[in-house]
C-alpha cells in the first residue's frame, strides 16, 4: 500500500514531529503534503525549505469544526484525492483534574478527539470511495495507562486509541487502514505550552522527532493497528501491560512526586498537599 501513496494532509505541522514529518514525506518519499497549523509564518517555512510545489498549506485553528471542514474539502480539491491523512495536532494541560479549567478540558476534547474523529470520517468516506488510502493517528504511550497530572489527556488518547481499535475492522476489504502510532516523549514544544507559562519543564529531554517521524513511515503500508516507533516506546507500552503490579506500586509510591516535579510550579500547592 505504502507504494502507492503521493499525496498527504498532516494537521499540527508547523512544529515538532508535524514538521519533521513533513519534511521525511516530500524528501524521503517524493510525497506532495498539505500542511496546517496555526502558525502561518512556520508554515511558510517550511514551505520554503521544501522544493517548489511539494508543500502546500493552509493556516488555521483545527479545534474550529468549519475550519475543518474548510480544510478536507481544499486538500481534496487541490489534490485530486489525498492518499494519507496524518492527525498530528494535540494539545495538552498539565493540572490536578479536580481543579482544571473547564475551558481547558474542552479544548483538549475538541482538538485531540474531536478534530481527529472529524477529519476521519472525512478521510474514510473519500478513500473507501476510491478504494485506498491509510489514515493514522498519532496517539501516544499514554493511549496504554495514566499518569498524574494529565487526566485529560491521557484520556484524549484513550479514546483515539479506542477508534482505531473499532474502525478498522468496519474498514477490512475496503482498501482503507486506520492505524496509530504510540510514542513516548520526544522533543517537542508540547510540554512547554502544556504548562501555560505556569511553571518550567525539569523532565528529561525525549527522543529526537526525527526518530518518530522514522518510525511512522516505517510503518506505513503495514498491517499493525497500533505502531511504537522506537525502542523505548514500545519498552514504555510493556512494562505496565506486562508488569501490572510492580507499575502500579510505583506509580503509588513515586509517580505523583516525580510528575509534580517535573511540571514545577504548574500544579498548586493545595494539589501537592492531597
Amino acid at each position: 500500500m505504502s507504494r502507492t501513496l503521493s499525496t498527504a494532509l498532516v494537521t499540527g505541522a508547523s512544529a515538532g514531529l508535524g514538521r519533521e514529518l513533513v519534511r521525511q514525506l516530500v524528501r524521503d518519499r517524493g510525497m506532495t503534503v498539505y500542511a496546517t497549523a496555526r502558525r502561518l509564518d512556520r508554515l511558510d517555512e517550511l514551505m520554503a525549505e521544501m522544493p517548489e510545489g511539494k508543500v502546500k498549506v493552509l493556516d488555521g485553528d483545527i479545534s474550529d469544526p468549519g475550519f475543518r471542514a474548510r480544510l478536507w474539502g481544499w486538500a481534496e480539491a487541490e489534490s485530486g484525492g489525498i492518499d494519507l491523512l496524518v492527525n498530528n495536532a494535540g494539545v495538552g494541560h498539565y493540572a490536578d483534574f479536580g481543579e482544571q479549567d473547564p475551558a481547558e478540558v474542552r479544548r483538549i476534547v475538541e482538538v485531540n478527539v474531536m478534530a481527529v474523529f472529524d477529519l476521519t470520517q472525512r478521510a474514510i468516506q473519500a478513500m473507501r470511495g476510491r478504494g485506498r488510502g491509510e489514515i493514522v493517528e498519532v496517539s501516544s504511550v499514554l493511549g496504554t495507562f495514566g499518569i498524574p497530572y494529565s487526566a485529560a489527556y491521557v484520556a484524549s488518547k484513550h479514546a483515539v486509541d479506542g477508534l482505531v481499535k473499532s474502525v478498522r475492522h468496519e474498514l477490512r476489504g475496503s482498501g482503507v487502514r486506520l492505524w496509530a502510532l504510540r510514542p513516548g516523549r520526544f522533543a517537542s514544544e508540547f510540554r512547554t505550552s502544556s504548562l501555560g507559562g505556569r511553571g518550567s519543564d525539569h523532565a528529561k529531554p525525549g527522543e529526537p522527532a526525527e526518530a518518530i517521524a522514522q518510525g511512522l513511515i516505517r510503518g506505513l503500508g503495514g498491517r499493525r493497528a497500533f505502531v511504537t516507533p522506537t525502542l523505548q516506546a514500545a519498552l514504555t507500552v510493556a512494562v505496565p501491560h506486562w508488569l501490572p503490579g510492580p507499575f502500579e506500586a510505583f506509580m503509588a509510591w513515586l509517580g505523583p512526586k516525580r510528575f509534580m516535579r517535573e511540571v514545577g510550579g504548574a500544579i498548586s500547592s493545595k494539589s501537592s498537599a492531597a
